[in-house]
């Protein structure tokens, strides 16, 4: 297990660069007066930038155009990093200006934030598309209008992002196929983003981790990188909050009873008359025999036709649901450089916990530039 990443005196100090939102290169950097940012699984994350509108900024040019233009909305991506090693990108997807303060404010998204600006089409349709109605039937094929992907749900993920690439460039990176007999054909009448049909993949039963991590290629281009499997574990660290020094703390420990449920009910797409309805039951022996029978919904699905499909989502809803969801909430150093995924064994003394050992993995990292200290979200992993 990993003790420690390295000496937080060694650590770099924190820049913003910016790059471009088409190709991924590198613009500038850009002097930064504050920043934060926060990751979750499968989530695009958020940065927040602030810009101080000294004579630094002022002077600021990017290939000849002024800092207002080469910084819109959707044009620029920004990325917080240490060296070459990048810890948040995210596209900026709006701005502010604060006259009486002189400050510039960024707000930006990550890696599936583009992908919620893509629609699932299949590209045929940007050459045989007309204006009009939509026959799709025995007799009107749904041709173009369809978009099949067979393979692992790694090589579904893969297959809608390369698809939506032939529609217009974007910074990210693919995986090799991997090959599978999972099939999707997703119609393009929907109007469905491509990031909501990688949230769909992440909700199923056999769920994946997914995750879209900005790196550096050698020529300092920034790409978004897909990442996908059962868990995404980078570092498995182990650190004791009993020990002086450490720098780790547990700040607090949350339960929500919110997901709890016993029984979910389902309901996907209607074809004409007819709605497609699923139902996950939690057997007994895996339910609380203190708790009351509850029952839940899942409505989100609408364009599910398939019942294999939907009973997929039900039962991933039922799963989480036998026991409260219980957060930890601690504070660690940014030296340990904890990733969204990673296992992190903790040793408590606390009052409500006792001395124990927490076995848990980061569900969210969040941090500022006004801190050496970062904030882990973890829940228990079994």
């Amino acid at each position: 297990m990993v003790e420690y990443s390295k000496p937080l005196e060694n650590l770099k100090p924190l820049m913003v660069h910016a790059y471009s939102a088409v190709t991924g290169g590198h613009l500038t950097r850009l002097p930064f007066t504050s920043c934060s940012w926060s990751d979750s699984i499968n989530e695009p994350g958020q940065l927040s930038v602030e810009i101080g509108f000294n004579a630094t900024a002022r002077d600021l040019r990017i290939d000849d155009e002024d800092m207002h233009a080469a910084l819109r909305p959707w044009r620029v991506i920004l990325a917080v990093q240490r060296g070459q090693h990048v810890i948040h990108a995210g596209v900026a997807t709006s701005r502010a200006w604060d006259a009486e303060s002189r400050k510039l404010t960024f707000t930006c998204g990550g890696g599936w934030t583009l992908l919620g600006k893509r629609l699932v089409l299949n590209h045929g349709l940007d050459s045989s598309f007309a204006d009009g109605d939509v026959l799709v039937d025995e007799d009107h094929p749904i041709g173009d209008w369809g978009l099949t992907l067979t393979g692992s749900y790694r090589d579904l993920a893969r297959g809608l992002i390369a698809e939506t690439l032939k529609w217009g460039e974007l910074p990210f990176s693919l995986p090799p196929l991997e090959g599978g007999s999972y099939t999707r054909t997703y119609g393009g009448y929907d109007l469905a983003t491509t990031g909501d049909r990688l949230r769909d993949l992440s909700e199923l039963d056999a769920a994946m981790e997914y995750r879209f991590t900005p790196t550096l290629d050698a020529g300092g281009r920034l790409s978004y990188s897909l990442e996908a499997a059962h868990e995404l574990v980078d570092h498995e660290l182990n650190l004791n909050a009993a020990v002086p020094g450490q720098h780790v703390k547990l700040d607090s420990v949350a339960e929500d009873g919110t997901p709890l449920t016993s029984e979910v009910w389902a309901s996907g797409g209607k074809d004409d008359d007819k709605t497609v309805m699923a139902r996950a039951t939690i057997p007994p022996q895996y339910r609380d025999p203190g708790m009351p029978f509850l029952q839940s919904t899942n409505t989100e699905h609408t364009t599910v036709s398939d019942i294999s499909t939907l009973r997929t989502y039900a039962r991933s809803q039922a799963s989480t649901g036998a026991w409260p969801d219980e957060t930890y909430s601690v504070r660690i150093g940014a030296e340990y450089d904890p990733h969204v995924g990673d296992h992190l064994d903790l040793r408590v003394e606390d009052d409500y916990l006792s001395d124990r050992k927490l076995r848990l993995k980061v569900t969210d990292v969040s941090g500022s530039s006004d801190s050496d200290w970062l904030t882990v979200q973890a829940r228990e992993r079994g």
